[in-house]
């Protein structure tokens, strides 16, 4: 059987395309091929890109612009890219109305939230760790009878943690289904879309060495395979 074709979202830096290559080998590790999206304002080419591919994961970065969700700008909201913004906002509504899988990490969960009407917290302190990405240091209760704790058969995890961002006011169309131990949301799925699923942690950074975090991308990749 083909691989199932997962568009990646990614960041720009200085006119360059760039991506951890740890999104690309967690995809193809649960048996699919990620392949990084252009930025484009072109609505036609934003179309085909939601009929070509068969999942679509918004990956990590830096903050989206406050303005999206009617705030100004706080002192420690830095390196807004524009671009990349009004990018995934239209690169997500039209994937979104596909009803093709969706996965979001980190800046990726904190994006999806608002483009459905969601808002955030635009700075907490405590939540960026100093260890690498494969620690995990964190401990994430999962939400009884959720999307997650259904995936892993578990109601506890532990995860690594590198945001200064959260969810604060969770859109209509989402519904919580994992918290921190201080009691932020990390994670969230669609009461609407058949497989929408956000994630505040980088389950990419130890894809290869924990077992929660390989049944998310195989849990999501399989949704692709049979969209």
């Amino acid at each position: 059987m083909n691989r199932p074709l997962i568009a990646l979202a990614v960041s720009l830096e200085d006119g360059l395309m760039a991506v951890n290559r740890t999104y690309l080998n967690a995809i193809w590790h649960a048996g699919g091929c990620a392949v990084a999206l252009p930025y484009t304002d072109d609505e036609k080419k934003i179309e085909q890109f939601a009929e070509e591919f068969d999942g679509f994961l918004f990956t990590g970065g830096d903050d989206l612009d406050p303005a999206y969700y009617g705030q100004e700008k706080h002192p420690k909201t830095e390196n807004i890219c524009t671009e990349r913004d009004a990018f995934e906002q239209k690169m997500f509504h039209a994937a979104y109305k596909t009803g093709k899988p969706i996965l979001g990490i980190c800046r990726g969960e904190q994006v999806i939230n608002v483009f459905l009407g969601g808002d955030l917290i635009q700075h907490i302190d405590g939540h960026v760790q100093e260890a690498r990405r494969a620690v995990r240091e964190q401990g994430v209760d999962l939400v009884k009878g959720g999307m997650l704790s259904r995936i892993l058969g578990c109601e506890q995890i532990y995860t690594n943690s590198f945001h200064h961002q959260v969810v604060n006011k969770l859109a209509n169309s989402l519904v919580a289904d994992a918290y921190s131990a201080d009691g932020y949301l990390e994670a969230y799925c669609s009461k609407e879309h058949p497989f929408l699923l956000g994630v505040q942690w980088h389950p990419e950074g130890y894809y290869d060495i924990d077992e929660t975090s390989s049944k998310i991308f195989a849990e999501f990749v399989n949704a692709c395979k049979n969209k």
